[in-house]
């Protein structure tokens, strides 16, 4: 079932299957129908409430790991593709690798592709457009100035 819904003005297409989110997307406009309770659900994940939404990934992916270690960034942080690079795979070397990651992350929101950035503090590509990763990094209190993001704002692995 494909359903549209409004969060903090950006559309999201959600793809769910016995209410379970198997898909998330970016959408600049919708002709799926709104669920309020997903709506609800979506933002109460925001909040760091978890128990209302299920999603799955896909059965099998090669970035799993990637993706599990992104939803280990914290709320109001971002880290750098190198230093989770880093953190899964020894060498931050494969920073191109977690940007593939992100680039094919099928749940974003859920998985926070949105937080991870270049280690000089740029704000990098996004799937949704840059314009929606900065909303998305507003929303969570963290400052951009000329397109970059403040050391202070960055986490570790």
């Amino acid at each position: 079932m494909q359903y549209c819904i409004h969060f903090h003005k950006i559309l999201l297409n959600i793809t769910m299957e016995n209410n379970v989110i198997l898909r998330i997307s970016f959408a600049r406009e919708c002709n799926f129908q709104d669920n309020t309770y997903l709506k609800r659900a979506v933002e109460e994940y925001w909040k760091g409430n978890r128990g209302m939404l299920k999603y799955k990934l896909p059965p099998y992916t090669k970035f799993e790991t990637v993706f599990k270690k992104v939803q280990e960034i914290p709320f109001s942080k971002v880290s750098s593709y190198g230093s989770i690079a880093k953190a899964v795979f020894g060498n931050k070397k494969y920073a191109r690798l977690i940007g593939a990651a992100m680039k094919n992350n099928p749940l974003p929101i859920i998985i926070p592709c949105h937080r991870v950035i270049r280690s000089n503090g740029n704000i990098g590509g996004f799937s949704g457009g840059v314009d929606i990763k900065i909303k998305l990094l507003k929303l969570e209190g963290i400052e951009l100035k000329n397109g970059y993001i403040k050391k202070e704002y960055f986490t570790n692995f």
